[in-house]
């Protein structure tokens, strides 16, 4: 019996189309360049001795979600799994329960790596009279935990985190989460652009 091996785009095509069903494919030379490239990324940051975690930024409908869910089910059984939460899912839990609390489930007290799927929208909650942005909260204590016990944090977003060239007026990372914040990020995580026409139909 002649064993074969499954590539990286083989693999991310099988998973693919256990989620998403036979509509995912890499057939198309532009995607699959650009999902090799994003892979090759992610081989050196999970699978890797590399101890950072990744800043996807991209358009709208390129494929983030869906390239973190095939990394997801691809890495459920290693130490490289990683827990996810959507950044809207943060902000409808912070109008019900305090930052304490959250952050209990997703900051330092979460002793694993966390993906926080599209970030960059700006939701600030009053808490006894306080202003509180519960990401920038959460990324100040996983910063602490990636210092103290190497946990990786993954990131995706549709900002950018920075813009030139009379384009001030346009919202940037660190508009929304200040420069403090996205200094910590950058330490956290590798970067990747990731450009391109939306694939949704």
């Amino acid at each position: 019996m002649v064993e074969t091996k499954i590539t990286g785009s083989q693999a991310i095509e099988i998973i693919g189309k256990e989620i998403y069903g036979d509509e995912f494919s890499l057939s198309n030379e532009k995607t699959k360049k650009v999902y090799k490239l994003v892979y090759e990324v992610f081989k050196k940051s999970f699978l890797g001795k590399k101890n950072k975690g990744v800043l996807i930024i991209g358009d709208i409908g390129v494929g983030k979600t869906a390239m973190m869910r095939i990394f997801q089910r691809l890495l459920k059984d290693t130490e490289r799994r990683f827990k996810w939460v959507n950044g809207y899912d943060l902000k409808d839990l912070s109008e019900l329960q305090t930052s304490l609390e959250i952050k209990a489930i997703y900051g330092a007290n979460l002793k694993c790596d966390l993906y926080i799927d599209d970030i960059g929208f700006s939701f600030d909650t009053k808490r006894f009279g306080n202003t509180v942005n519960i990401i920038t909260e959460i990324l100040m204590e996983r910063y602490e935990l990636f210092i103290t016990s190497g946990f990786k944090t993954h990131l995706s977003s549709n900002l950018v985190t920075a813009i030139k060239n009379n384009t001030e007026n346009l919202p940037t990372l660190e508009k929304v989460y200040g420069n403090r914040v996205l200094d910590r990020v950058k330490e956290m995580c590798d970067l990747i652009t990731w450009k391109g026409e939306s694939l949704r139909k």
